[in-house]
């Protein structure tokens, strides 16, 4: 850690005390600007930073007037859009905290986080939140007002139930201006910012408490390579509710950056020829299909095409790669590379809005080869790492891309690596704690104050983190090898036609996968190869189906250790999914329920033909078939 940063960082501290202060300094500033845009109710809707300010202030007095007081746990259950931003600054004005749920838990996840949190208030978004908030409130000793953000949501009779609209004009009369501006006078950087419930991939979440001081940590140690400016836009992709979104907003609305949101993840292509935005933080699943795209495209285009691309690709390697390393491009290069963006290279810029600056990449690995594909087409990308008990531990910059690592740790932060090959990390933005959750807490931590994050990583001789996986996802064979299953899935989904991948191994004596296969691709493919009209269950058991996944899988995972290959897979006919409890709402695996969901199919991957046959032979010809 550079000795500067401690000394910067109380400046800053002391400059921005608090995150709701921190806001409304900007008001006056940029006063009529945009500061936030959506769409989530049909045609695109803008807020200025002064209306953004007059909001927040009705929201500030309408939470006052249901008697929300310091420390009172508020929450929010809803997609992306400008009035979860607007209800997050007025929860923080009235020195309340912030509780964010995901938009797509379901009631008994969203009951879990509201009966651990105390939650008073809850906004939610459209019908289907609110069905499930009232389901939670009927049983709730402690929720007791709903707010809609969506105009379209049916109330129920004899509830305090709120559209959006009418909860803003609560205090029209401002009776409670005078003690909205006496909160934010004595908030203070130790006042709790917000409870973030962890995604629970092994067990039930838990509330991790962040403060005021803990978040403007993580936006100092996140802006201090980030060149952004007030003419820029943020596009806000990942889930609100998630700590990078969030953290990412605040921080682009703290630099005076117009902030978009996207409510529907499915629509974001669309959304970035819309939006154009020069910054966003996105998950890498978005990359994987863009890029999967674009090489189907090219793999059908003509020999000739197909030689002009890769040529194009390759000089912009060359060319962005000496940029990147701040070497000035030799003239011969720079004349083969305004050649290549004229005819390839601007083309898959557009894909993305064709502003990009920046794009930000987090939640699981990006394969090296597609960060270096979209650099060279002129498209920043940047993988960054961090827990939501710590957030971010190391992020790669504009300048310091780090290919097949989350870069450096940033400023105030000190990561080292135990013996075990655990990543630990230390910072002025880890966590309070967990919410009425001591031992879970002391769980966490070595006894000497480190963080312990459960992943295994190494550092480079650049001294960039590479994280390599979950230790409590480390597959051991039968025969005593360490696989990392994180780096086998990552291959197998780097193919446009699959979506999702588990791999198996734990106590196995080879590596399988259950596979299952992106449905509108599988439905394209069984056009192409021919086949009758069928269900889904029995089009990926069809032996020419599986011919076409046994040769992709294989193609994608060829680089992979011997160890490492998979021998079987299984192709499911329909995707995991967080209502089944297979998902985190994060998207990440729930291995334990889904080696229990599938324990039949598992079991059938690692039976051997002579003994399938053999067992075949014992069964009645019904039972067979």
């Amino acid at each position: 850690m550079t000795s500067h940063h401690p000394a910067e960082f109380q400046a800053y501290l002391h400059r921005e005390q608090h995150m709701a202060r921190m806001i409304r300094r900007r008001i006056p500033v940029y006063g009529s600007k945009v500061a936030l845009k959506d769409r989530a109710d049909g045609p695109w809707i803008s807020v200025t930073w002064k209306e953004m300010g007059e909001m927040a202030d009705g929201l500030g007095r309408a939470l006052l007037a249901c008697g929300v007081d310091v420390g009172d746990r508020v929450g929010i259950f809803s997609q992306n859009r400008a009035a979860w931003t607007l209800a997050d600054l007025a929860i923080l004005s009235v020195r309340g905290v912030t509780v964010p749920i995901y938009p797509t838990d379901s009631a008994a996840e969203a009951a879990h986080i509201i009966r651990d949190a105390g939650i008073k208030v809850l906004f939610v978004n459209d019908q289907e939140q609110y069905d499930k908030a009232l389901q939670v409130m009927e049983s709730s000793a402690v929720l007791r007002i709903l707010v809609a953000f969506s105009p379209n949501v049916q109330f129920k009779e004899g509830t305090e139930s709120f559209s959006f609209t009418d909860f803003l004009c609560r205090d029209l009369n401002k009776a409670f201006q005078e003690v909205l501006e006496s909160r934010l006078d004595e908030a203070a950087t130790s006042d709790l910012y917000t409870l973030i419930y962890t995604s629970g991939t092994t067990g039930t979440p838990k509330g991790a408490m962040l403060t005021h001081e803990n978040i403007l940590a993580s936006l100092y140690g996140t802006g201090y390579p980030m060149p952004v400016g007030d003419k820029d836009v943020s596009f806000a992709l990942l889930p609100l509710s998630h700590i990078f979104e969030r953290s990412w907003t605040w921080f682009m609305l703290s630099l005076g950056a117009e902030n978009h949101y996207c409510h529907d993840p499915r629509q974001v292509e669309d959304f970035l020829a819309e939006v154009k935005p020069h910054y966003m933080a996105s998950p890498p699943r978005v990359w994987e299909k863009i890029y999967g795209t674009l090489q189907e495209k090219i793999q059908r285009a003509s020999k000739q095409k197909q030689a002009f691309f890769h040529w194009a690709i390759k000089t912009g390697g060359a060319y962005h790669g000496l940029l990147n390393s701040k070497h000035r491009p030799r003239r011969f290069l720079s004349l083969k590379y305004a050649i290549a963006d004229k005819l390839v290279l601007w083309k898959i810029r557009e894909r993305v809005g064709g502003r990009a600056k920046f794009f930000h990449v987090g939640g699981a690995a990006l394969n090296p080869e597609i960060n270096q594909f979209f650099i060279s087409a002129g498209i920043r990308l940047g993988v960054g790492y961090g827990l939501t008990e710590i957030f971010p531990i190391c992020v790669c910059a504009p300048k310091d891309i780090g290919f097949g690592t989350s870069g450096r740790p940033i400023p105030l932060v000190s990561v080292r690596i135990a013996q075990d090959g655990e990543i630990q990390a230390k910072s002025p933005s880890l966590m309070q704690g967990y919410w009425n959750n001591p031992e879970a807490t002391a769980a966490c931590l070595t006894c000497d104050g480190w963080f312990k994050t459960g992943d295994l990583g190494e550092i480079t001789h650049q001294s960039h983190l590479r994280v390599t996986d979950r230790i409590k996802e480390l597959l051991i064979t039968a025969g005593g090898k360490n696989i990392s299953p994180q780096a086998i899935e990552a291959a197998i989904t780097e193919d446009l036609y699959v979506e999702q991948a588990m791999a198996i191994g734990d106590g196995r004596p080879y590596i399988s996968a259950l596979v299952v296969p992106s449905l509108p691709m599988l439905d394209a493919l069984a056009e192409v190869l021919g086949l009758p009209e069928m269900p889904n269950e029995e089009l990926v058991t069809h032996p020419e189906v599986i011919a076409f996944y046994r040769g992709r899988i294989t193609d994608h995972t060829r680089h992979l250790g011997r160890v490492e290959q998979i021998k079987r897979f299984a192709l499911l006919p329909a995707e995991l999914t967080q209502k089944a409890g297979e998902l985190t709402p994060t998207a990440k695996l729930k291995r334990k329920v889904i080696l229990a969901h599938y324990a039949d199919t598992i079991e059938a991957m690692y039976i051997e033909p002579h003994e399938k046959a053999s067992q075949e032979k014992k069964q009645p010809p019904a039972a067979r078939e």
